[in-house]
Order: structure tokens, then C-alpha cells, then sequence
């Protein structure tokens, strides 16, 4: 069976360098865009990882410093959404001032 990969493989690389050179001319649109392809999947994957890193460790320095209570924060959204729901709910349509 390794013969078989070895003769594969040897024959494949055998028409790799016999192959003649291409005339293909790449403007520098498709070299620009190219390399902005491949520069931002590179971005995009060291993200990824970065994230996947970083939440974790976020939490783990979020339970070490005893956490931080989001619950005031969110009592101080509420009110003030209620507060800005008030005035419109006492508004008069045409029809009714009729």
C-alpha cells in the first residue's frame, strides 16, 4: 500500500516540474484583493482564537475579584425606559380631542 502513496506521490511531483511556466499576467487588482483575502482570513481566525481564549479568562478574572453585581444596572435601564414610555402614553390622538 506505501508503494502505491510513493508512486502517487512521485508521479505527481514529477508533473509538477514538467509542467510548463503559465502566460497569465495577475494585475494588481487581483494581487491587492488576493492578499487582503488572505490577510483578513488570517485576521478572522486569530480572533476566533482570541476570543475563545479571552471570555474564559475574562470570567475567570470576574470570579477572583469577587464579580461585579450587573443587577443595579439593569434596575437603572428599566426605569428609565418606564419613565420614557410615560409621556407617550398620555398622548391625545386627532380622534379623541374630537
Amino acid at each position: 500500500m506505501k508503494a502505491v502513496y510513493f508512486r502517487i506521490g512521485a508521479a505527481a511531483l514529477a508533473l509538477a516540474f514538467i509542467s510548463s511556466p503559465a502566460a497569465a499576467y495577475i494585475g494588481p487588482g487581483l494581487g491587492l484583493g488576493a492578499i487582503g483575502a488572505v490577510l483578513g482570513s488570517i485576521a478572522a481566525v486569530f480572533m476566533v482564537i482570541l476570543g475563545l481564549i479571552w471570555y474564559p479568562f475574562k470570567i475567570m478574572l470576574r470570579k477572583m475579584r469577587g464579580g461585579k453585581d450587573d443587577a443595579p444596572a439593569a434596575a437603572e435601564t428599566s426605569a428609565s425606559a418606564t419613565e420614557q414610555a410615560a409621556p407617550a402614553a398620555n398622548l391625545e390622538t386627532k380622534e379623541d380631542a374630537q
